[in-house]
């Protein structure tokens, strides 16, 4: 009789004890999971890659606060970001373009380690030459334990064969900003790219005033690269040159030289020819892809390469090709996207119209 006493009271104990892990279980699944706090330094704004960052986060699932602050592109709003990530310390911080990178992140080689946001894990995204900009080491690793990224620049060597392509061309120019590295580095890339191919290249700096560039520099400098037989136009990686790229583009319609853009915005929402470019919707999707690697896998930013996309689009305005009488060869347009086409709606202007609002 006491064995059965026994043997039914562990019975009721295990059952007991199985109820209470299985209500343990049940409230621990209800208690929601505390979402990660993700710092982005935007430099103009939240545009296309923030959206396509944020877009990936919440379609991805993951429990992520997004906090955006924008820089306006005033660099003196960078050393606000870095103090309020240093307090706050959120799990990850996104910086946007080479500029906010260097001023966040650093140079692995920075003497002074110190200016930077330290030990915070980093993706960056919208830089152009990481490598060249020794915010990494190399594309297979960054080298620096808190730091990993995405590269989406079609490289220059490609840009200038989509070019040649389109249009044999034995001169062209390009216009770039002394104010911003990635820029000056990627003039030198182009310059080592044309030289490569047997081109020749007229390189046109901004003239810089206290400091800063003025937009209203960009058509006379268009002129002077008339005046000095280019062919076409080319701009590279500039967050400046893209901002004013309908001053750009309109001022080129009307000394009548094409241009062929790195910036796929060029094109679609301004009067260049041409782009190869990466989507920027695309590559703030692929960041968020690096950042649900770091914050959901677990795995460190140093072990993770430097992601790039695999594929790019070539993009050719055709109202700007109908204003310069300069239509795509056949080949092209079995696998281009087209847009702009004439007598539809577009934001190209036409030669002598403003791009401006």
């Amino acid at each position: 009789m006491l064995r059965m006493v026994m043997t039914l009271l562990t019975g009721l104990y295990l059952t007991f004890a199985g109820i209470g892990v299985a209500l343990a279980q049940d409230k621990a699944a209800a208690t929601p999971t505390k979402p990660f706090r993700i710092y982005m330094a935007a430099w103009r704004g939240c545009e296309e890659a923030c959206q396509g960052f944020i877009d990936y986060i919440q379609e991805s699932g993951v429990p992520a606060e997004v906090i955006v602050r924008d820089a306006k592109t005033d660099k003196k709003a960078l050393t606000g970001f870095i103090d309020e990530v240093k307090q706050t310390r959120p799990d990850l911080v996104i910086t946007w373009g080479t500029t906010v990178t260097l001023q966040m992140v650093g140079t692995y080689d920075a003497p002074d380690q110190s200016r930077f946001i330290g030990d915070i894990p980093s993706i960056f995204m919208v830089v152009a030459d990481p490598v060249e900009a020794k915010i990494v080491k190399s594309y297979e690793s960054s080298g620096r334990p808190y730091v990993s990224g995405t590269r989406n620049r079609v490289p220059e060597i490609t840009q200038l064969k989509a070019m040649l392509e389109y249009r044999p061309f034995k001169r062209f120019a390009i216009i770039y900003n002394e104010d911003e590295l990635n820029s000056k580095l990627n003039a030198e890339v182009v310059k080592r790219a044309a030289d490569e191919l047997g081109i020749d290249l007229v390189m046109l700096p901004m003239p810089l005033k206290n400091g800063k560039p003025d937009p209203a520099d960009i058509p006379q400098l268009i002129q002077e690269a008339a005046d000095r037989g280019a062919e076409f136009l080319y701009i590279g990686s500039s967050s400046f040159i893209s901002v004013h790229d309908d001053i750009y583009t309109e001022a080129a319609l009307k000394v009548g030289i094409p241009v062929a853009s790195s910036y796929e915005t060029s094109v679609t929402e301004s009067a260049a020819l041409l782009a190869v470019a990466s989507k920027y919707s695309m590559v703030g999707r692929l960041a968020g892809y690096q950042a649900k690697r770091m914050l959901v896998d677990k795995m460190k930013p140093i072990d993770l390469p430097i992601a790039a996309l695999d594929r790019h689009s070539y993009v050719i305005n055709m109202k700007t090709a109908a204003a310069l009488k300069l239509y795509p060869p056949m080949t092209l347009l079995s696998y281009a996207e087209i847009v702009n086409q004439p007598g539809q709606p577009g934001q190209s202007p036409q030669p002598g119209q403003s791009g401006q609002p």
